[in-house]
């Protein structure tokens, strides 16, 4: 079984969010044709730069002992990824364009809901709601229920939808909403049926480490821990992941 650990309560002053999508090239002598071909699944590559003197100079000591958790590389990290910018307060966003789902317990066991034998899901906050379509070779939701003529979505953030399965996306393109609050997304990912919408939500995903990084403290003045990783799929892994957080 291979842990899974959560990042420690360290911030990024630097990071890298990225896709790798490996192919094969080939040309032909007689035509000149050229020929492309994916040879493996893409993956998320991140870079993370951290300080040790955040969170109360505890940023070294958190470094360090994620570092013997990993013992090697042999474990694993979830790291979780907001938009590549955002112009939103979180304030903002929590209450007109966020949504979260909610989950019910009774004595700590899980309660479902249903309407008619079919899953009742509950939401807080903003209350948007969407529809998926794919038009052109190109991927759309159009939602409802965001303030009118304003704009609601980034480039490169992230759009979650919650469905028939929850599934996040990222946005394309600009979008802003009409007069009545409505407005044409333009999104990544196909998009099927109804659902919940909610922008400005995070990616996440698990990770091995491919460099374990080493830092040399300086006689005065912070310093830094520079991480990259490589995405890793429960497919891959023999008895898949068991989720670790140490530091609550």
């Amino acid at each position: 079984m291979t842990n899974v650990y959560a990042w420690p309560p360290v911030g990024a002053v630097g990071s890298e969010w990225s896709r790798i999508a490996p192919v094969n090239r080939s040309r032909s002598l007689i035509s000149g044709r050229r020929y492309v071909s994916a040879h493996a699944r893409e993956r998320r590559v991140v870079t993370l730069e951290a300080t040790a003197l955040t969170n109360g100079a505890m940023g070294a000591g958190y470094m360090e002992m994620l570092k013997r958790f990993l013992q090697g590389g042999e474990h694993l990290v979830r790291l979780y990824n907001y938009a590549i910018n955002s112009i939103f307060d979180d304030a903002e966003r929590d209450t007109s364009m966020q949504s979260y789902p909610v989950s019910w317990e009774d004595g700590g066991d899980p309660v479902d809901w249903e309407d008619d034998g079919a899953a009742v899901k509950w939401f807080t906050g903003g209350f948007v709601t969407g529809t998926g379509s794919t038009a052109g070779g190109l991927n759309f939701v159009t939602v409802s229920g965001y303030p009118p003529n304003s704009l609601v979505a980034l480039p490169g953030e992230f759009l979650t939808f919650y469905g028939a399965s929850t599934v996040t996306t990222q946005i394309v393109a600009p979008a802003y909403s009409n007069a009545s609050g409505g407005a044409i997304v333009r999104v990544f990912d196909a998009l099927v049926g109804s659902g919940v919408v909610s922008i400005g939500t995070r990616d996440t995903g698990v990770f091995e480490v491919l460099n374990l990084p080493r830092s040399v403290q300086p006689l005065e003045g912070d310093w830094k821990y520079t991480w990259s990783f490589q995405e890793v799929f429960a497919d891959e892994v023999p008895g898949g992941f068991t989720e670790v957080d140490p530091w609550n």
